[in-house]
């Protein structure tokens, strides 16, 4: 109880974390059924590679322009066009003859990898804030950081809401839909556009891994359990919300690292739904 007292004391420091992280696991966690659910779970990885690179380019510019004072919003515009530009690219990506699409995605990500190692070794000033956007650490994150992701997270929920038939259909349904006229490649983009937007803030707040993690764990937890796309959608979101709100408040009880703590308890989830199938199979 002594844990929970300490914790709930300190809630003058924590209550801007705790938000950011709560809005940024139902975010992802909605996100990764649709990345998940079409297979493109190695698109996300690179996504976040590849914010991470943009963020990682501003502030290299920034130390060699002689910037004193780090200019976050401007780190993280950059880091949402890389983000962004990255997700209509890989989103709405066909395989050519010779080269199939797993092949760029696969790319994309070592490339990003390897730029952003190049990167971080050069930074002078940030290395152990570089530490904590890969891993997660969202001990302490300002009132403007959780208000985009909330803003980030009503341009996400309207776009899904107004155009989830469009989504479901190209997403489930390719073929009729475009001898329907429908025209797939843009609902891709629109798709991808808005996991492409979520990424950079959430990894601001949270880390890589954790966005990674949230972006693939909560979804398969629910597929494993329910098998109709409403409900997924719906048990996804609040398996999000209780891995980023429980693993923050645990990380903060028992003193250890917020990122892997959320993604731990993340990957607890998909045990009821992997018992139920094994009894269903016996």
């Amino acid at each position: 109880m002594s844990g929970l007292a300490g914790f709930w004391e300190a809630r003058e420091i924590w209550r801007e974390a705790l938000l950011a992280s709560v809005l940024s696991g139902a975010l992802l966690g909605f996100l990764g059924v649709w990345v998940v659910l079409r297979r493109t779970v190695f698109v996300s990885a690179a996504l976040t590679q590849i914010s991470t690179l943009g963020l990682i380019g501003a502030l290299l510019l920034e130390e060699r322009l002689g910037v004193a004072a780090e200019h976050l919003g401007v780190q993280l515009a950059v880091a949402i066009a890389f983000s962004v530009v990255g997700a209509l690219v890989l989103g709405t990506m066909h395989g050519a003859r010779r080269l199939p699409t797993e092949a760029g995605v696969g790319m994309s990500y070592v490339l990003a990898g390897a730029f952003v190692i190049l990167g971080a070794n050069k930074l002078i000033h940030v290395a152990h804030d570089f530490g904590s956007m890969v891993f997660g650490n969202a001990v302490a994150v300002s009132l403007s950081d959780a208000m985009v992701i909330a803003g980030v997270t009503l341009v996400c929920a309207t776009v899904h809401t107004v155009f989830q038939k469009e989504l479901v259909f190209v997403s489930f349904d390719r073929e009729t839909a475009e001898a329907m006229g429908m025209r797939a490649r843009m609902w891709d983009g629109l798709l991808f556009f808005t996991i492409g937007l979520a990424i950079p803030p959430a990894a601001r707040a949270l880390g890589a891994l954790p966005v990674f993690a949230f972006l693939t764990i909560p979804a398969s937890a629910a597929l494993l359990l329910v098998s109709r796309l409403r409900p997924v959608l719906a048990i996804a979101t609040v398996l999000g919300v209780v891995a980023a709100a429980g693993g923050y408040m645990l990380s903060w009880i028992w003193q250890i690292p917020t990122g892997a703590t959320m993604v731990a308890l993340a990957g607890l989830f998909v045990l009821p739904g992997g018992l139920l199938r094994l009894v269903r199979a016996s």
